[in-house]
């Protein structure tokens, strides 16, 4: 089912354990504060929580009136479209400006029969924003390649690893030099790259010593990094650690150059992505493809 962040006030934590406990009893995983463990960077761990969950629950009583955070939270949560945002109204509470323009569940009490019809409508939704996200990404690509044209060779050499490995269909992946992988006439670049960001399953970026020089690759790897979606440096030609982007520096890179990183590579996206292996993979082809990877990465 879903993953659920329930946005609150500590004061109305009595309500949320209720709540979290009904949501929890229909399949969905509930996380908020109570998860925080001593010594937590708590502000890290909740943000993190949020952006990885499918929905954000925010339960606005009288006390919220006096939270900072519960409209920071609705401000991540607004600024990342593929979360859904639930609101609850507790009472006869004001509805925030920054949420008049999104339906709002409205309860007038917290009684347990109450908790349980809000619970079932919650569901309700939850599963209608599942639906509707999983419409809205067919045809979106589950690997982008974040790379500068003159490292077509690199990436052409890359995707021949990565099909050779899967099943792959040409809306798989996202490859502005390499076709079919390419965009389509008349989009709006930009828009249609950060949108297809934030629905991938993976970012994979190529980066050789000059390839921050483009401000694309720099667009695009921020992107991802701020979506927090899985995003992988994948070091060329002579480059090192000091070549990928501040915000993501601190994510383990591979080295295409090394034949042993660019098998890790298609065993870390078996795990950590939907792309389905091919039974019976040639391991002679696979690694003539591999190996080629690993040459061209090599050149400088």
């Amino acid at each position: 089912m879903a993953t659920v962040y329930i946005s609150y006030k500590s004061e109305d934590g009595e309500i949320v354990n209720a709540l979290a406990s009904l949501l929890t009893q229909k399949g969905h995983t509930v996380r908020f504060d109570k998860e925080l463990y001593i010594g937590a960077a708590w502000r890290d761990q909740l943000l993190g929580a949020l952006l990885a969950s499918d929905v954000v629950l925010v339960l606005w009583t009288e006390n919220t009136y006096r939270s900072q955070f519960v409209p920071a939270e609705v401000g991540a949560t607004r600024a990342t479209p593929h979360i859904g945002l639930l609101p609850v109204m507790v009472g006869g509470v004001e509805i925030p400006r920054f949420l008049q323009d999104l339906i709002v569940d409205r309860i007038p009490d917290t009684i347990s029969e109450t908790l349980h019809e809000l619970a079932k409508r919650l569901d309700a939704s939850i599963k209608k924003h599942i639906e509707n996200r999983s419409q809205h990404k067919k045809g979106r690509p589950k690997v982008f390649v974040s790379h500068r044209h003159k490292d077509e060779e690199i990436v052409r050499a890359l995707i021949d690893c990565i099909k050779i490995y899967f099943h792959i269909d040409k809306s798989d992946i996202r490859c502005t030099s390499v076709r079919p992988y390419r965009l389509p006439v008349g989009e709006n670049t930009s828009d249609r790259l950060r949108d297809e960001i934030t629905d991938a399953e993976c970012v994979l970026g190529i980066l050789t010593t000059d390839t921050l020089a483009s401000s694309y690759v720099a667009f695009e790897l921020g992107s991802a990094w701020g979506q927090r979606v899985w995003t992988c440096p994948l070091l060329a030609r002579g480059a090192t650690q000091a070549n990928i982007p501040d915000p993501i520096r601190d994510l383990s890179p591979l080295f295409l150059s090394n034949s042993g990183d660019c098998f890790q590579l298609l065993n870390d996206l078996e795990g950590f992505t939907s792309l389905v292996k091919r039974e019976g993979v040639d391991s002679s082809e696979l690694s003539d493809k591999v190996n080629k990877l690993s040459e061209v990465a090599k050149q400088i």
